[in-house]
């Protein structure tokens, strides 16, 4: 059976929303002694671990939430499968402020760095999964994709996945590798579409089409 999606759509922004915002309260103000320089210094060194995977934890989720935003946009009904995969998506989402949490405390233990880039994985695995539902497999997201198209996101979601898991595997070669994936995975996603956005958009306007996605 299928109906409109604005229930999906407000749950999935709501507990976006939420999950954001539970990120930043793993951030606790550091006890100062007094007002000195060094006492600062070191009670923000003491917060920087936590500070750094509130910032990366914070983009990874921006990026979920904007690939979910486009994939949404596009689709017209949904159904039952959709609704599972889409809530099995915030499940994973949910499961990053506890992440986050533990990997401020251990920074440097190779099981709690593997467990961020294994959800994220699994969160990889649900998104490609939703995705190819919509667009390939019914018609709840009436599209003009071609197949090499369709054939190029999908590898690209694998691709995402198979990154992480990598990055979970290395973490018990050498921990700092897996947190210099982790940090640099929002530019990789981030700054070619940032690049690439103009020159679509002038490609768009000359063939005419839509840049709306």
């Amino acid at each position: 059976m299928r109906t409109n999606k604005n229930r999906l759509e407000a749950l999935s922004d709501g507990m976006f929303a939420i999950i954001l915002t539970l990120l930043v309260l793993e951030l606790k103000v550091p006890e100062l002694a007094n007002s000195s320089a060094s006492v600062f210094a070191a009670g923000m060194a003491e917060l920087a671990p936590k500070l750094l995977a509130f910032l990366f934890s914070f983009f990874i989720l921006a990026i979920f939430w904007v690939n979910h935003h486009h994939i949404v946009h596009q689709i017209q009904h949904v159904d039952a499968k959709l609704l599972w995969l889409n809530i099995s998506l915030l499940f994973f989402a949910s499961l990053f402020p506890f992440l986050t949490a533990f990997i401020g405390d251990y920074p440097l233990n190779p099981f709690v760095v593997a467990l961020f880039p294994l959800n994220m994985a699994l969160s990889s695995v649900v998104l490609r999964a939703l995705w190819k539902y919509a667009f390939v497999g019914t018609t709840l997201a009436p599209n003009q994709l071609t197949h090499a198209q369709k054939r190029q996101r999908l590898r690209q979601e694998t691709r995402n996945t198979l990154i992480n898991l990598a990055a979970a595997a290395l973490a018990f070669v050498w921990v700092p590798i897996t947190l210099t994936i982790i940090v640099a995975m929002p530019f990789l996603f981030v700054v070619p579409k940032l690049l690439t956005g103009p020159q679509r958009m002038l490609q768009q306007a000359a063939s005419g089409t839509s840049s709306e996605e």
